[in-house]
């Protein structure tokens, strides 16, 4: 059941980030030897050209990219994503993708992590990262005010996206699903958010019982349950 609070008890100071990508590994991953920022050349002919990682750890043999929106808005990029996941995989990394609307609830902690989250671990990160003690102000995964929406993305992007959302928890679906409706809401333009994209459509008539719950800090009021945020 929802309920609204007038002034947030904790107010987010962060999100997900690049560099806080790093930080929660870390965190999840002591052991990982964790670096940013490494560069892995691909051509033994030309120093110029080579794959640079937001974050890495030759220990554990893991890339893990923070994706911005630029991975789903532009195909040039898409392409060359492709290729750079290619490579390492064949180099025999497991390669892990962050898309810039993915935030550290629960669920996602636990999808990423497995064996290695705990519920001490998970404190620290929610702490480190978004400045809060109660996971119930943990950011929900979703587009609070960014412009680079949906309506953005090319036809690739999209099938990008849904695979995604395919591959975590169905909690992130809902959650997406509600930040979407809220974003038309307040913009009251559908077009501006979706476009004309009939997979969003969908997304939008999804069912939102587990929506319901969702932590959303950009526009008042704020609506907030625990449901979400506890893992299933």
């Amino acid at each position: 059941m929802n309920f609204e609070l007038e002034a947030p008890i904790q107010q987010p100071t962060g999100e997900m980030t690049e560099m806080n990508l790093l930080v929660v590994a870390r965190i999840f991953w002591p052991h990982g030897a964790w670096e940013s920022q490494k560069r892995f050349y691909y051509d033994p002919d030309n120093r110029r050209k080579f794959y640079k990682v937001d974050c890495c750890s030759d220990t554990m043999k893991i890339i893990w990219e923070y994706e911005g929106p630029d991975h789903y808005e532009d195909v040039w990029k898409l392409k060359r994503d492709s290729e750079r996941q290619s490579f390492f995989e064949d180099a025999g990394y497991q390669f892990l993708r962050w898309p810039y609307y993915l935030q550290l609830t629960k669920d996602v902690a636990l999808h990423f992590f497995g064996n290695a989250h705990s519920e001490k671990k998970y404190q620290e990160a929610i702490e480190t990262v978004y400045g809060v003690t109660d996971y119930n102000f943990v950011l929900a995964p979703g587009l609070h005010t960014s412009k680079n929406t949906p309506a953005n993305y090319v036809p690739r992007g999209v099938r990008r996206f849904f695979q995604e959302l395919g591959s975590l928890p169905s909690s992130v679906t809902a959650q997406v699903a509600e930040s979407l409706r809220r974003y038309i809401a307040d913009v009251d333009d559908k077009y501006l958010v979706i476009g004309e994209q009939p997979e969003f459509e969908d997304l939008l008539n999804a069912v939102d019982q587990e929506a319901s719950g969702c932590v959303f800090y950009s526009r008042p009021p704020l609506i907030t349950s625990p449901s979400l945020h506890a893992p299933k």
